[in-house]
């Protein structure tokens, strides 16, 4: 677990911190070291409200609204690491459960945090998955490689315009992590009214922030509809924001999410869609590459197109404005001479 700030104010421990500290003697100190960032493990930061997020994602997002005034860690440090996949220790479980506040994704993305959740208190919690919802009107399915639950749109044809579906990736929709923003803000005014203001504050810079992003993407999709290929649709929330035409084969997306390997057809029709140069770039989804997404990845670069990295946490040294922000450039920069296609998918 990663600490993403501390500065130790001295008052008096909530009983909830006193639990903690009680679950951390009884994990003992090499679960401890484990936890901690760097093999070190985190210290006690007195009374100030702990924040516990899922990945780095969220407690970046957590931590700008905090500021100086909270501690936020996130239980995924790790920037190689798949939440999907994820199994947290005692410690991390500990530190859920005894959190002020958990920030997590929901919609079985990040489910450890549920189970931890299962066995705590009342904890306050902000839910991405519930926002997205809250803000958008849409539904977010919950996710399981290992069964039959899937976020997606598995029999549409190639070509259906918006492509993000029921995905449950909703760090990439914008007003999302705006919202998110938002309710954390509450949650720690409530929590810690002395700087309630400051919080809110906090809050509405970071929102504020996005917005030049947003902006973007809507002379993208002023433009018109460029297609794009995708060997997940981890970002497809994003692209559908500016109005991408998702040509990606549809069996390819669904064997991706279900853990198997595309059948030749699949794998084919979209080497050739590479080949062809009939897309303006590929997002290419780095922290779940395999030896087929390889080969298309390189397909890509082969045909000379622009490949769009993207990633499930955030990437060591980089926090999430900047890192989304690379993210929108690398897209506009693809589509600076690229030509619109026909209006499909309505």
């Amino acid at each position: 677990m990663v600490l993403v700030s501390s500065t130790p104010r001295q008052k008096r421990i909530p009983p909830r911190r006193a639990l903690a500290a009680l679950a951390v003697t009884l994990l003992g100190a090499g679960t401890l070291a484990a936890c901690g960032a760097d093999g070190q493990a985190a210290t006690d930061d007195g009374d100030r409200p702990q924040v516990v997020a899922s990945t780095t994602v969220y407690a970046d997002i957590a931590a700008q609204v905090a500021g100086d005034n909270a501690t936020v860690e996130s239980v995924i440090s790790d920037p190689a690491a798949d939440p999907h996949s994820y199994e947290a220790s005692p410690a991390d479980a500990a530190a859920v459960a005894t959190a002020d506040l958990v920030i997590y994704n929901g919609a079985g993305y990040d489910g450890f945090v549920d189970l931890a959740l299962e066995n705590a208190d009342d904890v306050p919690v902000v839910r991405a998955a519930d926002e997205f919802t809250r803000v958008t009107g849409g539904a977010v399915a919950g996710h399981d490689h290992g069964g039959e639950v899937h976020g997606g749109e598995e029999d549409e044809e190639p070509g259906h315009e918006h492509a993000a579906g029921e995905n449950e990736h909703v760090w990439f929709s914008l007003p999302t992590v705006a919202a998110v923003a938002e309710r954390v803000g509450e949650e720690l005014a409530a929590i810690d009214a002395e700087h309630a203001e400051e919080y809110r504050a906090n809050a509405r810079a970071f929102a504020d922030a996005l917005g030049p992003l947003e902006a973007e993407l809507e002379e993208i999709h002023d433009r018109g509809h460029f297609p794009y290929a995708q060997t997940e649709r981890v970002g497809a929330h994003l692209f559908d924001a500016a109005h991408l035409t998702d040509l990606t084969p549809r069996g390819f997306l669904a064997s991706v999410e279900n853990d198997t390997d595309p059948s030749a057809a699949d794998l084919a029709a979209l080497l050739d869609l590479l080949a062809e140069r009939r897309v303006a770039f590929l997002a290419f989804n780095t922290q779940t590459e395999t030896s087929v997404t390889a080969r298309v990845r390189d397909a890509a670069e082969e045909a000379d197109l622009v490949v769009v990295d993207l990633t499930e946490t955030l990437p060591e040294g980089t926090d999430y404005l900047g890192w989304i922000s690379g993210i929108v450039d690398r897209v506009a920069g693809a589509l600076a001479d690229a030509a619109p296609v026909a209006d499909v998918g309505h």
